[in-house]
């Protein structure tokens, strides 16, 4: 019989902000712990938020084993690690006054915009440990500042976004980024006369990597629902096209580990090399139920069991910038995209609501409301430019993501 322990800790301070002026602060203390028991292929699992007692945790568990909730998979075990990725970032204490003077410097330097949403400054401790020997430990610190802008003038609930997350606080920084957007914001300019152009995005952005999800999880390439289903081994995508599953702290506040324990080679792990199909993306059962390469996509909720979740992706960065990728041209920087979506066979379209016309290196206006579109393949095969190995900003570890699609006004 196998015991686990899954904790996980959240501290968080959150000041939300309403008209450029901080409304109220909150602040989170919360620490869950669950168990699991592992016995004769079934699992059982238990869970508490806050204090609680060893023994009856036990006894929950146990006797959730009469679900009989199958769970024919060796735990993990003989293996330590430990990272602590918190720093100093910003004493609490001078957090609020801190943020005061951030939106102060901002009714000034941008009068014609209210600043909505909030600036949360969060802890984060995770561990996994059970009787075979394995204990993982994950604990970080970082600062995440989401601010809504909306022009005074405007008819809209919201206009635009800024903000960033990551593990410096820099006000001068941080007013830089925001200014950058804003003026630009206020600089109305045409949309070139072209059918097709370099699109520009975040490489956080979820929107470019939502069919890759899809047709990579692993229930869907095993059952041979997925287009990628038949193309393993394969070469489909442009040589240049490198996308893996990334745990690593580095570049995400998020354990290096999965919900089972599992840890990949410098946290990462590759579903395409250079445009062939290496792998989807497995927990434990699915992997096994399809004999497939298990990459350590597994996620939980405390107190329930581990499956398959959807791994961070990202994209393997050129040894370019965004204005060398560019190469002289004008980019399309995505801001805001929602209503669009892929078709099952992979075609791919949305309404862009802001969107900034980009040279590489400066917004220079902003554009007309517009239609992006393409298809999976073309997106990640001969129309992918490439990811920047300069970042977005200096505070975040984003970095541009720009692949050529067709452009036209809405």
């Amino acid at each position: 019989m196998v015991k686990e322990k899954y904790i996980n800790k959240v501290r968080e301070i959150s000041i939300n902000v309403v008209k450029t002026q901080v409304e109220s602060i909150r602040r989170k203390d919360i620490e869950k712990t669950g168990l699991r028991i592992y016995k004769d292929g079934y699992i059982g699992c238990s869970g508490a938020i806050g204090k609680y007692d060893e023994a009856e945790l036990e006894k929950k568990a146990m006797g959730s084993l009469k679900n009989k909730i199958s769970y024919a998979y060796e735990p993990e075990g003989n293996l330590t690690i430990k990272e602590d990725f918190s720093q100093k970032i910003i004493k609490e204490e001078e957090l609020l006054n801190e943020f005061e003077e951030l939106l102060s410097i901002l009714r000034k330097e941008q009068p014609n915009f209210d600043f909505y949403n909030k600036l949360n400054l969060l802890e984060q401790e995770a561990r996994l440990f059970n009787n075979k020997g394995l204990d993982l430990y994950y604990k970080d610190k970082y600062i995440s500042l989401e601010l809504i802008f909306k022009e005074k003038s405007s008819i809209h609930i919201m206009d635009g976004l800024v903000g960033f997350m990551g593990r410096k606080y820099d006000k001068d920084l941080v007013l830089r980024d925001i200014n950058r957007v804003c003026n630009a914001f206020l600089n109305k300019v045409e949309l070139p006369n072209k059918k097709r152009m370099p699109v520009v995005f975040d490489s956080y952005e979820r929107l470019p990597f939502m069919k890759l999800l899809q047709e990579l999880n692993g229930n869907n390439f095993g059952s041979n629902s997925s287009l990628l289903s038949d193309k393993m081994g394969k070469k489909v995508f442009n040589d240049n096209f490198t996308l893996y599953q990334t745990n690593n702290p580095e570049y995400w506040p998020l354990p290096f580990f999965d919900a089972e324990g599992v840890v990949n080679k410098n946290y990462r792990y590759d579903l395409i090399e250079k445009g062939i199909i290496v792998s989807p993306y497995t927990d434990k059962r699915t992997a096994h139920k399809y004999n497939l390469p298990l990459t350590g996509s597994a996620k939980a909720e405390y107190d329930g069991v581990p499956t398959l979740g959807e791994p961070m992706l990202q994209i393997e960065e050129s040894k370019k910038t965004a204005k060398e990728l560019l190469g002289g041209e004008m980019g399309i920087y995505v801001a805001i995209a929602f209503g669009g979506d892929f078709t099952p066979e992979g075609k791919f379209s949305t309404p862009v609501q802001l969107a900034f016309l980009f040279d590489g290196e400066n917004f220079i206006g902003k554009l007309p409301e517009l239609n992006i579109s393409s298809n999976l393949f073309d997106m990640f095969g001969n129309s992918f430019i490439g990811v920047s190995k300069d970042f977005v900003s200096p505070l975040s570890k984003s970095r541009y993501l720009i692949i050529e699609m067709e452009v036209s006004k809405l």
